[in-house]
């Protein structure tokens, strides 16, 4: 059995986290600043981790990096997570993440031009339909007999 290949150095460098500052809609007429880091990790290839603080908290959550590379485009998503660009906000517009189960969902808008541009950064560390050689096989099977 072959080895899964590892990404070199080089490619987790491309993918630095994307910082940026949101807009978390509590209100038609209400917005407040919410920091938000886009994090990828390339030996996790179809994983996106993005962290939402505000006032010294953090609240984590782990969208599919295709379902971010549709929603800048167009509306996506279903049940828990939900994307669509919005047209206002600057030249590109901003990207609308609604997340939420039970009770109201929350809000928060992205620049959609710079989400496009930290996106491509991990399609260039991890090209679509490379991702399985990405990961490292042999560790997952093991994480799965971890619980027994």
């Amino acid at each position: 059995m072959s080895e899964a290949r590892r990404p070199d150095d080089r490619a987790a460098a491309l993918v630095e986290p994307w910082r940026t500052r949101g807009r978390r809609q509590v209100h038609a007429d209400l917005e407040i600043p919410i920091d938000v880091t886009f994090s990828y990790d390339p030996g996790d290839p179809w994983a996106v981790r993005v962290s939402f603080a505000h006032l010294g908290r953090a609240t984590d959550w782990t969208l599919s990096r295709e379902l971010l590379r549709t929603g800048v485009r167009t509306s996506c998503g279903v049940g828990d997570v939900r994307l669509w660009p919005v047209r206002l906000g600057g030249r590109g517009g901003r990207l609308r993440i609604r997340l939420g189960g039970i009770g109201p969902p929350v809000l928060v808008d992205v620049d959609r031009r710079e989400l496009r541009t930290w996106l491509a950064t991990t399609f260039e560390a991890v090209p679509p339909g490379t991702e399985p050689d990405h990961v490292d096989w042999a560790a997952e099977a093991r994480n799965l007999g971890a619980g027994s």
